[in-house]
């Protein structure tokens, strides 16, 4: 099963070879990831059990309306398609800004998810949304059966709204840890940083290397994606990395580039 939601940084293109790098044993023990996004990996192994979280509320909020009323969301969403007009978006950002979390504004935010520029979440200082509308792409919204899909999926899962810091207290021996932060700049500016209003810069990448090494020590299983970039290479001095070629957008402009991201694992 494929992610239904665009994401930067997100790992759709690729997810077939980063699950060759997880371990064999996978459903046995329980499966964590932090900074859910578009949770491409979980779609994909679809794990028995799970607990998944991400600091960003707006994207929780929308995983948890999918999981308990998929239908009524469809619904709402089916309204919003009817118009993609560039107008129309900028409309709909605005009742987006001034809304509380509601089925509706689940809708909404896949609305706006598929429209935008590039699907980057973006959000000022003040944290609202502020992506513009996306002139060049043909959006693909998901469909009711997708949806339905995804909600089953989902209730297999906890869906939590808090910092990666957070699961360190409750992760056991054995099991498996999928650490995909926001990444560090390739080249200029990366949206990849802004996405919560208190962004993810080079202290928060220390402490996620940090707490990565204590769950290894209490015998958990970790991968890590992260930037081929000096800095990340010597946060995990001692672990397994490997270099995964890929494309990505490394700057504001319209323009992709080919890069190396690293996976790195401690098994």
């Amino acid at each position: 099963m494929q992610a239904f939601l665009r994401w930067a940084g997100g790992k759709v293109h690729h997810t077939k070879r980063l699950i060759t790098y997880l371990p064999k044993d996978l459903n046995e023990y329980t499966y964590w990831e932090p900074f859910l996004g578009g949770g491409s990996i979980f779609f994909a192994i679809s794990p028995s059990k799970a607990i998944l979280s991400d600091s960003n509320s707006h994207l929780i909020d929308c995983y948890q309306m999918v999981r308990d009323s998929p239908d009524r969301v469809a619904f709402y969403l089916k309204k919003l398609i009817e118009k993609t007009t560039e107008v129309a978006y900028y409309k709909v950002r605005e009742d987006y800004n001034k809304s509380p979390k509601s089925i509706k504004q689940a809708a909404r935010f896949i609305y706006l998810n598929k429209t935008s520029y590039n699907g980057i979440f973006r959000v000022n200082s003040s944290g609202f949304y502020n992506v513009p509308f996306g002139k060049k792409e043909k959006p693909t919204f998901p469909s009711l059966e997708t949806l339905r899909s995804v909600s089953a999926l989902l209730k297999r899962a906890k869906l939590n709204v808090y910092s990666y810091e957070k699961i360190l207290m409750n992760v056991k021996k054995r099991d498996f840890i999928y650490l995909d932060p926001p990444y560090p700049p390739l080249n200029g500016t990366s949206f990849f940083t802004h996405y919560t209003k208190e962004r993810f810069g080079k202290d928060d990448q220390i402490n996620v290397s940090a707490i990565a090494n204590q769950m290894s020590r209490l015998g958990c299983r970790v991968m890590i994606s992260n930037a081929d970039i000096p800095l990340i290479h010597n946060l995990y001095k001692g672990w397994n990395i490997s270099t995964l070629p890929v494309t990505r957008w490394i700057t504001c402009k319209s323009f992709r580039h080919k890069v190396n991201e690293l996976v790195i694992t401690n098994y």
